[in-house]
């Protein structure tokens, strides 16, 4: 996926409550903290939705990249007014500059909408903008434009945490148990084993967490969790990583410009390895993988006709987005 630039990041504040970064906005004079706190409680509900698809269900019996973001982003910010999203759009890209795992996700959302603006559709207002002969765009045409934007964002962003997820639920399945709790008690000890690794916000983060976990749970079984999550030892790795993440990052592709499994598979066999091997020997085979190991299933609005020249609307958006379009 694309690389972000390597530059210095914002500290964020690990703020364990919402009244406390309040405080903190007054005292720095900065909404920009409070907006920050509710983009990363809107990640969070993407992950907790995606994490349970994976945690409640077996392989086959998921359903992913499903509107999830979406969702998640109108309960967090669908009571702001028109005059609130030019804040709400600039503190998100300040937040993809921030020094947390949920502000690098965000950075790869941005890298993930240039590249759809630059060699497909346009998302952003920019890239609506640059297909339009006026010199920059009117209040009525961005106040039309940034709610298809801000759900385009969401379904590029839960596409990132479902990659995420799906990695992670092979190599940790320890910490995809049946409760939440028992999830996050999980989480902490995989934590706890790199703590050295972590940055300063994830630092803090896990004393707060942790603190209060061991009050919660003092003297009961599930507890024990975190010793065992934090020696645990039994990686996993998945079979065909190259094709899962590729496959989970196009996926927005697909459904916004209605490619077939032929698409997908065509354009895919260009970009992995083996191509001529499992799973896309043929159309019906990757559609059946996709379905069962990756839980992505289409619509029958994304059931058109495919491509005759194997380059559907998107086709260089998908190449640049693996680093392949040069070729």
């Amino acid at each position: 996926m694309p690389d972000n630039n390597q530059t210095e990041k914002e500290k964020l504040p690990a703020f364990k409550t919402v009244e406390e970064c309040i405080a903190y906005c007054d005292a720095k004079g900065d909404n920009f903290y409070l907006t920050a706190f509710m983009l990363e409680a809107w990640i969070g509900a993407i992950t907790e939705k995606t994490v349970q698809q994976y945690a409640g269900n077996k392989s086959g019996d998921r359903h992913l990249q499903t509107g999830a973001g979406w969702e998640a982003w109108q309960s967090t910010f669908g009571h702001a007014r028109p005059d609130d999203w030019g804040h709400i759009l600039a503190s998100l890209a300040r937040f993809g500059g921030c020094d947390t795992p949920q502000a690098e996700m965000a950075s790869e959302m941005f890298a993930l909408v240039a590249a759809e603006d630059q060699h497909a559709e346009p998302v952003s207002l920019s890239g609506f903008a640059a297909r339009t002969a006026a010199p920059e765009l009117s209040s009525s045409e961005m106040i039309e434009w940034m709610p298809f934007m801000f759900r385009r964002m969401a379904e590029w962003m839960e596409a990132l945490v479902h990659w995420e997820i799906h990695w992670a639920a092979t190599a940790a399945p320890i910490a995809f148990g049946a409760t939440e709790d028992r999830r996050e008690l999980a989480n902490i000890g995989l934590m706890q084993a790199g703590y050295a690794g972590l940055s300063d916000h994830g630092k803090e983060w896990w004393r707060f967490r942790h603190d209060e976990l061991a009050k919660q749970f003092y003297g009961k079984p599930d507890w024990r969790l975190v010793g065992k999550a934090q020696s645990f030892e039994k990686w996993g790795e998945l079979r065909r990583p190259v094709i899962d993440e590729i496959t989970i990052h196009w996926w927005p592709l697909l459904t916004r410009y209605h490619w077939t499994d032929r698409d997908m598979r065509g354009l895919l066999r260009r970009v992995v390895p083996y191509p001529d091997s499992y799973p896309l020997r043929e159309d019906k085979e990757f559609a059946d993988y996709r379905k069962k190991a990756l839980g992505l299933i289409k619509g029958r609005e994304e059931r058109d006709k495919s491509a005759p020249d194997g380059k559907p609307i998107g086709w260089r958006a998908a190449l640049a987005i693996v680093g392949r379009l040069s070729e």
